[in-house]
């Protein structure tokens, strides 16, 4: 690793604590001491203290503050002075500012030290660098073990030649096995009320026709390696894209750009280059190409660069879905591109403890077929449009320690436009009917609209009601869905979603030193 990295965070680091020792002129000698501390570690154990020590230490210290007390750990630079408070000696005189020495949180615990500490554990834990080769060959290991535990999607994902009307999705009631906890009736009332949900839901967003909705390229990259740099210069279009989005219609322009380059000869509208090469309608189904993005020293985030013909149509699904939530009830829970209602609501849950922040890992891989085949059951025609837009397989040049291959069998991953919307709705569909089985209520537009304020989904961020949790943990996890405990909170008063991190009412959200800094003004 770099010098320069370690040397520039450790700066930052010393910067802090100075500003620390300003704020605290009590406690300006031990905080020195601190820096000795730290500086020590550093030289022993290298970048990791800032990018994976300390970050860790945060994480339970947050844990802690939602228990009511500090529960000793193991952790490094947490070494308790013998025969003193349970806090840690390391950065003690602000833990002991928040804690008492018998560990019980402070009935009036300091909000400044508060906030010192967590920014003085947590400034570089989105530092962005590349991790070790072995933590992305671990994590492309781990997508295809996790990969291997869903079911088998059903054929209509695959098979173009099936219809609708014979794709097997009846509803989330007649097609799941009854297991709901102890309580069969529970589970079967749930999975009926699901349906109700996902009816509601598909009928605020309307039918989906492609010819209304705008087609684009996204921002980043596609899966084809090479060909021409002009995203708009088509090399292929399967199929199952022709079927619902015909190229003539939704590939071109015009239909002269489309005759001159993909109709066959007799129906051509100009002249043909003789020595270009004919799109072929069908000529392969593409797939996307798995790519490791930086996220933390720890681990990449997996992205897979759709094809460039399938993600030009999953931005007119993205729109479609975007457009319609926003102009019905479902604005009220679910905003695609602002975080600010799940951020309000993080705050005021910390204050009543009313409301939980539930966070889930690896959302977007444990959203199965069938979950968006019966969520969408009853709007045929987006339906057939999630199928031909979806790519059936990844590659991967990552690892070699798994296959190069993959045939899906979540239903989609991260890079493909539509995952995030279609996510965010079936986790929506989900915690809804399980508030509402589990409080006894008809599932009616009056009854869900009552839960506004009380329910906030953005991607896998969710607001919930805290008396409803333990059904809502339920029934996520009987769809696939695994809660991360370490970022979930519904205990005490601190909270954290969508960025923003809350005690009793006030905002402690670190500020995060996100990436090395050149010394250009750029």
């Amino acid at each position: 690793m770099s010098k320069c990295h370690v040397q520039e965070l450790s700066k930052v680091w010393k910067c802090l604590l100075t500003d620390a020792r300003h704020a605290f002129p009590q406690l300006a000698t031990e905080l020195e001491r601190d820096l000795i501390r730290c500086e020590r570690q550093v030289k022993a154990r290298g970048i990791g203290v800032f990018l994976l020590d300390l970050p860790a230490i945060g994480k339970h210290l947050d844990r802690c503050l939602a228990n009511g007390e500090y529960i000793p750990c193991m952790l490094p630079l947490t070494k308790r002075m013998s025969h003193g408070p349970k806090t840690p000696r390391f950065l003690g005189g602000l833990w002991l500012l928040i804690f008492d020495p018998d560990g019980r949180l402070k009935e009036e615990p300091d909000i400044e030290a508060l906030f010192f500490l967590r920014q003085l554990l947590l400034f570089a834990k989105k530092y962005k660098i590349d991790c070790p080769k072995s933590a992305v060959s671990t994590a492309v290991v781990e997508m295809y073990s996790h990969d291997a535990t869903l079911p088998k999607p059903k054929d209509f994902w695959s098979d173009s030649n099936i219809g609708v009307d014979r794709s097997g999705y009846t509803g989330f009631a007649s097609s799941m096995p009854l297991s709901f906890g102890t309580d069969g009736r529970e589970h079967r009332l749930f999975l009926v009320n699901l349906d109700k949900v996902s009816r509601l839901i598909a009928s605020a967003l309307g039918v989906y026709d492609p010819a209304d909705w705008r087609f684009k390229h996204g921002p980043g990259a596609i899966a084809e390696r090479t060909g021409p740099s002009n995203k708009f210069c088509w090399t292929n279009w399967s199929e199952r894209l022709e079927m619902v989005f015909p190229i003539a219609d939704y590939g071109y322009h015009s239909y002269s750009s489309w005759g001159r380059d993909v109709a066959p000869p007799g129906l051509a509208f100009t002249k043909r280059d003789p020595a270009a090469k004919r799109l072929e309608i069908g000529s392969r189904e593409p797939g996307s190409r798995l790519v490791a993005v930086p996220k933390t020293f720890a681990g990449p985030r997996l992205i897979a660069a759709e094809p460039s013909e399938h993600m030009w149509c999953q931005q007119s699904l993205l729109s479609y879905f975007a457009t319609r939530s926003a102009r019905s009830w479902i604005s009220r829970f679910v905003v695609f591109d602002d975080q600010s209602q799940n951020q309000k609501m993080c705050i005021a849950g910390s204050v009543t403890g009313s409301l939980s922040t539930i966070d889930l890992s690896m959302a977007s891989d444990c959203v199965t077929p069938d979950l968006v085949g019966n969520l969408f059951r009853t709007s045929p025609k987006l339906l057939l449009a999630l199928r031909a837009s979806r790519t059936l397989f990844v590659s991967q040049q990552l690892t070699n320690k798994v296959s190069e291959t993959l045939v899906l069998k979540k239903f989609s991953t991260m890079g493909n436009a539509y995952t995030f919307p279609v996510e965010s709705l079936a986790f929506l569909a989900i915690v809804l009917a399980a508030v509402l089985t589990h409080r006894r209520k008809d599932v009616k537009l009056e009854a869900i609209e009552d839960l506004i304020g009380e329910v906030s989904v953005f991607g896998d961020d969710l607001i919930v009601p805290t008396d409803s949790r333990e059904a809502i943990c339920s029934a996520l996890e009987m769809l696939h869905f695994k809660v991360n405990t370490g970022k979930s909170f519904w205990s005490g008063n601190f909270r954290e979603s969508c960025g923003v991190d809350s005690f009793r009412g006030h905002d402690v959200t670190p500020v995060y030193y996100r990436q090395h800094y050149s010394g250009n003004a750029t």
